[in-house]
C-alpha cells in the first residue's frame, strides 16, 4: 500500500514538472520583454497600457531608451493617469522595405476608451478606430531578435 502511494506521488510530481515545463516559456513570452511579430510585440504594448502595468509596458517598448530618474518617474506618472480599455483591436503590420528590423502596426478596427480625471471629473472618450480617417500607426523595431513598440516613454 505504502508502494502504491509513493509511486502516485511520484507520478503526480513529474507530472506537474512535465506540466512546469510546458507551461513556463508561455508565460515568460507573455509576462516578457516584447514579441516574436511586430502584431505581438503591439499586442503586448497594449494589454500592459490597458492592465496599468508600468513594468510590463516598460518592457515592451524599445528598450534603447535612456530615461533619468526624473524622466521615468514622469513618465510613470503620466501614464498612470491616463486609462485604457481596448475593444476587438484589429491591426495590419507592415515590414519596413529597407530595413527588416523595422515595421509599422496599423490599427485599422476595434474601439479605444480613454478616461483620465480632468478638471477633478473622471471623463472618458471611445474612439471607434474603423471610424478615423487616419488610423494610429505604431512603429515596431526588431532588437536582438525580439520585436518592441518603439514608442517614448517620457
Amino acid at each position: 500500500m505504502k508502494t502504491r502511494n509513493r509511486r502516485r506521488t511520484a507520478t503526480n510530481a513529474v507530472a506537474v514538472a512535465v506540466a512546469l515545463l510546458l507551461v513556463m516559456p508561455a508565460l515568460l513570452a507573455i509576462a516578457g520583454c516584447g514579441g516574436n511579430t511586430p502584431q505581438g510585440a503591439a499586442q503586448n504594448f497594449f494589454s500592459a497600457w490597458q492592465a496599468n502595468n508600468w513594468e510590463a509596458y516598460k518592457k515592451a517598448v524599445n528598450p534603447n531608451q535612456k530615461l533619468t530618474k526624473n524622466q521615468e518617474a514622469l513618465a510613470k506618472l503620466k501614464f498612470q493617469q491616463i486609462k485604457v480599455k481596448f475593444q476587438d483591436l484589429k491591426m495590419q503590420s507592415k515590414a519596413d522595405a529597407k530595413d527588416p528590423n523595422k515595421a509599422a502596426v496599423t490599427l485599422v478596427g476595434g474601439k479605444i476608451t480613454y478616461t483620465a480625471d480632468i478638471l477633478g471629473k473622471q471623463q472618458t472618450d471611445t474612439q471607434d478606430i474603423s471610424k478615423q480617417k487616419d488610423r494610429p500607426v505604431f512603429d515596431a523595431v526588431k532588437i536582438n531578435g525580439v520585436w518592441y513598440v518603439d514608442y517614448p516613454l517620457g
